[in-house]
């Protein structure tokens, strides 16, 4: 039977509206390729950011770049910057530690004590095809394994093929998907087997 069957008819329109996400879970010490060590992973600070802005205003707005600010005062969240073998910061990437929420989809997310959420990573598009969001959860693992834990969860949007890719490489699995049906604010969630479709 498909799933639109079982969707109450005043939601079809929403439902053909929808936004898919999945969850991945992936070992820490596992497949993938190593971090370059020519590059690094810095934490971020406000100086930065506000360079990050200046230089690569179309890739980091002013709104983006005000969370990123405040996203510094959180204890649970780290905020890193992406940098090449020159220094030069080319994006920014994430790890959260406890429990957390997807804001964009008001979907709350359960972080083991084991586990580290990997999240909102971005490549700025000059540096783009360069190895960098690989490096970037590569460098990640490590900090992970310093830390003691023992896995990574991330959750991609379905249509990001590239970010599905690179996580691929790693040894993800998909554990959960999530309907978010933006016209309601509402985010529906399902096991692997059922099948739903992007759009």
């Amino acid at each position: 039977m498909p799933l639109t069957s079982l969707v109450p008819d005043s939601w079809q329109k929403s439902w053909r509206k929808r936004e898919v996400l999945d969850t991945y879970v992936f070992p820490v010490h596992g497949p993938g390729p190593a971090p370059d060590p020519a590059r690094s992973l810095e934490d971020a600070t406000e100086e930065v950011l506000d360079q990050m802005r200046r230089d690569y205003p179309d890739d980091l707005n002013e709104r983006k770049h005000a969370l990123l600010v405040e996203r510094l005062s959180h204890p649970a969240d780290r905020t890193l910057v992406i940098c090449d073998e020159h220094g030069e910061p080319c994006g920014y990437c994430h790890i959260t530690t406890g429990d957390t929420e997807n804001a964009r989809i008001h979907l709350r997310l359960r972080v083991g004590r084991r586990q580290a959420y990997l999240w909102d990573d971005h490549v700025f598009i000059a540096h783009r095809r360069r190895g960098l969001h690989a490096f970037s959860i590569a460098r990640r693992l490590e900090l992970l394994a310093e830390d003691g834990r023992t896995q990574g969860v991330t959750m991609i949007t379905r249509k990001n093929t590239a970010s599905r890719a690179s996580y691929d490489a790693f040894g993800a699995r998909r554990t959960r998907q999530h309907v978010f049906l933006k016209d309601r604010q509402r985010t529906l969630t399902f096991p692997t087997w059922v099948e739903i479709p992007a759009r």
